[in-house]
């Protein structure tokens, strides 16, 4: 992990583990929760385009650059660009409102989440609770506590790269993600579109 005196105090230092920790926790119970209990269950429906590993690699990248960044090494000059100390709580809370977006996406959507793109005859369109301004809450969470990340280790670039790469990776899996949906939905997916926003309320 980092050395404490990349923290403004002792306190945002386990804050900040402690937040990874349960960032990778929560990421673990996902994967427990959506494992299929039943393999023969009737896929109508199953085009990954390999967006899957796409968003698994993009995880344990920025997580491995917000540290990388910030790591004692020559290229300390050129790449560890520090953000002011006052950014390192807003970053802590950015990983822990993630959490909480994330698993409340999951487990609004219950056995209908699923880490591979895929839908079944008996899927029904969830648009209430969290879903009903955003499409795809659970990909917000992920990069908030990404971005939050990079924040509160203070890394200017690392946070620009987190950012970059996210919104490329979330942006690949929704495009996919959504065109199945439309497809197996039909009408009533294209109305929700209407209505709602993909990641961001009001914003995007």
């Amino acid at each position: 992990m980092c050395d404490r005196w990349k923290f403004p105090d002792s306190a945002s230092f386990y804050m900040y583990h402690i937040a990874l920790l349960l960032i990778i926790a929560a990421e673990a119970f996902i994967v427990i929760y959506t494992h299929p209990k039943d393999r023969r269950t009737d896929k109508t429906n199953k085009r990954d385009n390999g967006t899957k590993w796409l968003l698994i690699i993009n995880f344990y990248a920025c997580i491995y650059l917000s540290f990388f960044m910030v790591g004692q090494n020559g290229l300390d000059s050129v790449l560890n660009t520090k953000l002011p100390v006052v950014v390192t709580y807003p970053g802590i809370i950015l990983m822990l409102a993630g959490i909480i977006i994330r698993l409340w996406a999951v487990l609004t959507l219950k056995r209908s989440f699923t880490l591979s793109v895929q839908t079944s005859k008996e899927q029904h369109l969830i648009t209430t609770g969290i879903y009903k301004k955003v499409r795809n809450p659970a990909y917000t969470g992920s990069m908030c506590s990404l971005v939050g990340t990079a924040l509160g280790l203070r890394g200017g670039i690392a946070l620009a790269m987190v950012l970059i790469f996210s919104i490329i990776c979330y942006s690949a899996r929704i495009y996919v993600e959504e065109k199945v949906l439309r497809n197996h939905f039909g009408n009533e997916f294209t109305e929700y579109e209407k209505r709602t926003y993909r990641l961001i309320p009001y914003v995007w």
